[in-house]
């Protein structure tokens, strides 16, 4: 018996170092280049929630108001280059709304606006506590490698309400950023902050 006993308990301890080598893996691979979010439970109460409470929701071009909550999911202000100030300037920069699902164990935060044939925004990809922002966006025309966006990242700063999202659980969440994008070589800088919140929806 006490042979078999040995046995097994070489065969566990191979099996924990496969696991923790495969653990080590996922880190360097995956989750190595996501940077630390912000865990903050009590955001969900920042007074600008209660402000979003009496706004409408932005549609995206293929929702209705009975499928999605009707009060607005995101005062995020995006612009490129000069501050908002005018009344239209602001609603223009602010236009754009709050969406989230769970995709390959990750939860993606858009913040953008779609009219069904195009779109685009930021993403927030997120994982266990760690985060990447990335410009989307996409059209029924194809476009050219030419037309291809690149971008680098000055400043990038999350803040959420949990570590992990599940399905159905609500996301309340800040974001900060500075990011430099080069189109057709033209070089912006685009600013973006301000807070969100959504639901975690199934792909």
């Amino acid at each position: 018996m006490k042979p078999k006993i040995k046995l097994l308990g070489q065969i566990i301890l191979l099996g924990g170092a496969a696991l923790s080598g495969y653990a080590a893996c996922f880190y360097l691979i995956l989750y190595r280049h996501l940077i630390p979010a912000e865990i903050d439970p009590d955001i969900e109460h920042a007074a600008i929630f209660r402000k979003l409470d009496t706004q409408k929701e932005i549609l995206n071009g293929t929702e209705m108001y009975d499928s999605i909550p009707r009060k607005k999911s995101s005062g995020v202000i995006f612009y490129a280059d000069k501050k908002p100030e005018t009344k239209e300037e602001l609603e223009i920069a602010g236009f754009n709304n709050c969406r989230a699902i769970r995709w390959k164990g990750k939860t993606l935060i858009t913040l953008g606006m779609s009219s069904g044939f195009s779109g685009g925004g930021y993403e927030i990809n997120y994982q266990l506590g760690r985060f990447e922002i990335e410009p989307y966006s996409f059209t029924d025309v194809v476009p050219g490698p030419a037309n291809k966006l690149k971008y680098n990242i000055i400043k990038q700063e999350v803040t959420l309400n949990k570590f992990y999202y599940a399905i159905g659980d609500s996301i309340y969440g800040k974001i900060d950023m500075v990011m430099e994008e080069n189109f057709n070589d033209r070089k912006y800088k685009v600013f973006g902050y301000g807070y969100f919140r959504t639901k975690v929806e199934e792909w």
